[in-house]
């Protein structure tokens, strides 16, 4: 009598069980986005969008989700968050799993990225729900690429003699933007100084400069007016010669298709006098 018993109770557990995994359905999660969220040229930050989609006729509960980010082929980061998300019945909710990759960190982990124009990325984890659905986790994966930022290369071209008078002296400095990336960007601002033979010969801010296109190259040209009077007798005789020691310094306001990126500018070369 009581083995006839048990067993009608565990029939009773198995036909309850059954029952609950068909009024229970298992959520659903996928990658519903990746978007660019800031970017300049040390580091860019992604979030990647969850899409939870609660099938069930009550609410549930997210007690958080787990990630590994592996980037060209090398796990790159980690995490394990604790977050409590409710979602409605037969509802969706987003969550967003923010990603920061510190370009000089990727460089030491795989030197072959400075010379990649896209770097591919996979994105996996599991979503953990609470309550009655604490057994599942919940897979997700998302695999994709990213633009690598290069920092355009600067060069002073050339310091040309635009006009000369008994009280002073036009001059126009050329500079040069090579653009590595596969983006192109125009250069909304730049703010700069400029010393001449080591004196300060001009300061100012200028505004929609040029476009330089990806993988290309463009030219900025800045106008430097001297008075004789101002100048001492060493940098008269450095610019009567045929070469000088010329510095900017200061930043440049690219627009990109990520939004505005700052290049910080300071350089010093030797640049030709064209008279």
């Amino acid at each position: 009598m009581k083995k006839s018993l048990y067993l009608f109770i565990v029939i009773l557990f198995i036909a309850g069980c059954s029952s609950l995994q068909q009024l229970v359905q298992r959520p659903t999660v996928k990658v519903s986005g990746v978007d660019i969220a800031s970017a300049n040229f040390d580091q860019i930050t992604l979030d990647f969008g969850l899409l939870i989609h609660n099938p069930n006729s009550f609410g549930i509960q997210m007690d958080g989700f787990d990630y590994n980010f592996v980037l060209e082929g090398n796990e790159f980061l980690k995490g394990n968050e604790n977050r409590q998300i409710q979602i409605l019945s037969q509802n969706n909710s987003t969550v967003k799993i923010p990603v920061t990759i510190a370009f000089k960190e990727l460089y030491n982990l795989v030197t072959k990225t400075k010379t990649l124009d896209t770097l591919s990325y996979h994105i996996e984890g599991h979503i953990r729900p609470g309550g009655l659905l604490s057994g599942f986790n919940i897979p997700f994966s998302k695999t994709g690429s990213l633009p690598n930022i290069r920092i355009p290369e600067l060069s002073l071209k050339s310091l040309k003699v635009d006009k000369m008078s008994l009280s002073g002296i036009d001059l126009k400095l050329g500079i040069d933007l090579k653009n590595n990336n596969i983006f192109g960007f125009d250069i909304g601002k730049l703010n700069y100084n400029i010393n001449l033979g080591g004196s300060k010969v001009a300061s100012g801010i200028t505004d929609k400069l040029a476009s330089v296109p990806a993988k290309g190259n463009g030219e900025i040209v800045l106008p430097i007016s001297l008075d004789f009077l101002g100048l001492s007798s060493s940098l008269k005789s450095l610019l009567t010669g045929q070469n000088i020691d010329c510095a900017i310094a200061g930043d440049a306001d690219l627009n990109t298709p990520f939004g505005m990126l700052n290049l910080p500018i300071n350089t010093t070369q030797n640049v030709k006098i064209f008279k």
